[in-house]
């Protein structure tokens, strides 16, 4: 890619992120006692590029592997999930300070270029999900066309 074509990428998904996450905090959902625990959240994302492939990094910490569906198309990846309350909702606790977000989640993470969903490899360890997507040799250039 060219210098401008990533300065302008790298400002787009900038200002994704950035909306996402002020969404996610404006938008409550309903939970025990009339908190409102952030509800909608968006995990942090980190996206490398290694030439060949891309990791794309995302923190859900207290969320089993199970509680998260990730999906990939050639251009996006897709994670959902959703982190239950830890805390003691039987009553007998008075919350002073709850600043751990809850609820449901959905992350899109846009890439530069095409990957090849058959060669992607997933990991769950301490917290962060770890996904690394190959990227698809995809030819751009000129061909010559014979006219009949």
């Amino acid at each position: 890619m060219s210098k401008k074509k990533d300065e302008t990428f790298d400002m787009l998904f900038s200002m994704k992120n950035k909306m996402d996450r002020f969404f996610a905090a404006s938008e409550p959902e309903a939970a025990p006692f009339g908190l409102q625990p952030g509800s909608h959240w968006s995990p942090a994302v980190d996206l490398f590029d290694f030439g060949d492939q891309y990791r794309v990094m995302v923190e859900v910490p207290g969320i089993e592997k199970s509680q998260i569906e990730l999906s990939v198309y050639s251009d996006r990846v897709v994670v959902k999930g959703r982190r239950e309350e830890s805390f003691d909702s039987s009553g007998r606790a008075e919350v002073l300070c709850l600043e751990r977000v809850y609820g449901r989640f959905e992350r899109v993470i846009l890439l530069p270029d095409p990957v090849d969903t058959e060669q992607v490899k997933a990991a769950l360890k301490n917290g962060v999900l770890t996904i690394l997507l190959t990227k698809k040799n995809v030819e751009i250039g000129k061909k010559s066309i014979s006219i009949e």
